[in-house]
């Protein structure tokens, strides 16, 4: 079923009328093995989110607005269509009482609660990964802050289960900071895939992967095989509908145990970091800092040579790496000059080579992961001459950068109020931007961690060293685009307060566009780069910081 000939010969073979396929692995990851993308396989698309609907005459691929130019450059056999319009397709479909083929592990409960399941048909189609051994390791509490027992009380005192009660922890992030238990054989996010079961205060976890943590006093570990052994006397099991597969709930079903759908709380205790982490990510974007300004030192030098967006990828890269700290990229770096930065979401491993030229603008979308963090920001940086509308709209998105840096939160404020006050100058002149101003970020794990956020739809509130992004921006298909992303935290006054340390371009800025308290906060930001960075600096370097960090009158 890897391609869309075989899929369409299948339908017909068993009088299926649609397939749906997305991106996800059995374990719902955001981060997936090669060989588990399946959407990158039948439709070329190699975004982070997506849905194919395919029918023996047709198929559509749906996603969010970060990826509709993307979709339309890299699949262009199917029709590109908005992830909002799914569910209501989908609703049509079902009511028209025609068949959806599906693989129940790779959706959720919650995506499918809404439908008559009666015309969802079901088949496997999972892949497994050679079972090789996997470098899981135990943080100790200089990173985590936090022991495993503590963490456990935390989840106690969330939650209540009587006795032959329990609970199914369905996201291995979850996992992944309930046990302080991390993988460093993988790819930007560093957690394993597995399941796990809370039950009398231990935790059994679930996976196939062979690792060489032994069971101890709160862990117990076995083979996924094993969970229907540890639920025969259970009669009730609690989990999250949204981090838990369809498949799951089928088994549950199946052994006659009663279920109960609530919010997993370990997504609300994994968002406030203890005191421990927040000083950890403070090191971890002076690390970042120190790797960026280096990058657009060397940027400045070779500009006019013939460089190409890959080359400063590995650039980027390659000054991470004299880091000793460093583990690796949080994601997929987005390395994008002149038309290619309006694609959201670029990657220019997936196009052919592109060279920086003279008088347009390059964007740097980049992360890493360090045991003092996980971080990610965005830069855009001017090379050659800019148009003043271009510093126009440069200085509209610095602007509303700056507005969500002073928000001024209180208790009951929500992720879209934020949202609405980020858009706001950038609306009144009728432009706007095709993703959230915000996304929460893990420690050590997803780069995007939810809560917190700040989009149009958010209803998440703010607490006390939750970590989110602000990153306004604005594009310009098929010219440019601009995006200027920091990463911050609520300090104990419920102020945000910046993370990320590298210095805007100010060449970009139209300063008589600034209101006095604007000036202040650039000049506060950029004094606070360069005290915090400079002495790592060379002699050149530290002169190049210095020129970029200048006072604005």
């Amino acid at each position: 079923m890897n391609s869309l000939k075989k899929i369409k010969k299948y339908l017909t073979k068993q009088k299926i009328d649609f397939y749906l396929i997305n991106k996800n692995n059995d374990y719902l990851n955001e981060f997936i093995e090669p060989n588990e993308n399946r959407l990158k396989k039948i439709s070329n698309f190699t975004g982070s989110m997506g849905f194919a609907l395919i029918s023996q005459d047709g198929q559509s691929l749906y996603v969010d607005g970060r990826y509709t130019l993307q979709a339309k450059l890299q699949s262009k056999q199917f029709n590109i269509k908005n992830i909002l319009h799914l569910k209501n397709d989908l609703k049509k479909i079902i009511t028209d009482n025609k068949t959806v083929l599906i693989n129940p592990k790779l959706f959720s409960v919650n995506f499918l609660k809404n439908f008559n399941t009666k015309n969802i048909k079901y088949f496997d189609d999972s892949t497994q990964n050679k079972m090789k051994p996997e470098q899981v390791v135990s943080l100790n509490l200089k990173y985590s802050g936090l022991e495993i027992k503590q963490k456990i009380k935390k989840l106690q005192n969330s939650i209540s289960l009587k006795k032959n009660f329990v609970f199914l922890i369905s996201s291995p992030e979850n996992i992944a900071w309930l046990t302080n238990l991390r993988s460093l054989d993988k790819k930007f996010s560093y957690i394993f895939n597995c399941i796990a079961i809370y039950k009398q205060k231990k935790i059994y976890i679930f996976t196939d992967k062979k690792i060489k943590i032994k069971n101890n006093k709160y862990l117990i570990f076995k083979k996924t095989k094993d969970l229907k052994n540890i639920l025969k006397d259970v009669k009730e099991i609690h989990f999250d509908q949204k981090t838990t597969s369809l498949y799951y709930f089928n088994l549950f079903k199946s052994l006659k145990i009663k279920t109960k759908f609530f919010d997993d709380p370990i997504n609300y205790l994994k968002s406030i970091k203890n005191n421990n982490e927040i000083s950890n990510l403070k090191i971890a974007h002076t690390f970042d800092g120190i790797a960026i300004v280096k990058f657009l030192y060397w940027l400045e030098k070779n500009k006019f040579k013939k460089i190409s967006e890959l080359d400063c990828q590995n650039k980027i890269e390659n000054f991470k790496k004299k880091n000793k700290y460093y583990l690796g990229p949080s994601f997929e770096t987005i390395s994008a000059f002149g038309k290619n930065a309006s694609i959201i979401h670029y990657n220019a491993k997936d196009y052919k080579t592109n060279y920086l030229r003279k008088n347009n603008l390059y964007l740097l979308d980049c992360g890493s992961q360090y045991f003092y963090g996980t971080t990610d920001m965005t830069r855009t940086v001017a090379i050659g001459k800019q148009s003043q509308h271009k510093k126009l709209y440069y200085t509209l998105v610095l602007k509303s950068h700056i507005k969500v840096s002073n928000f001024n939160l209180k208790k009951n404020t929500l992720g879209k109020q934020i949202d609405l006050l980020a858009r706001k100058l950038l609306k009144l002149k009728k432009l706007d931007y095709n993703h959230g101003t915000g996304h929460g970020v893990g420690y050590l794990s997803n780069v995007h961690e939810h809560p917190p956020s700040i989009s149009k739809y958010s209803n998440t509130k703010f607490y006390q060293n939750q970590v989110i992004s602000n990153e306004p921006g604005y594009y310009k298909d098929n010219q440019f685009g601009i995006r200027l992303e920091n990463l911050i935290f609520i300090n104990r006054n419920r102020k945000f307060e910046n993370l990320t340390l590298v210095p805007f371009d100010n060449t970009m800025i139209i300063k008589n566009m600034l209101s006095l308290k604007e000036k202040a906060w650039i000049n506060k930001y950029h004094e606070d780069v360069f005290e915090k960075i400079n002495k790592f600096l060379t002699m050149n370097e530290r002169s190049y910081l210095r020129k970029l960090c200048l006072k604005i009158n």
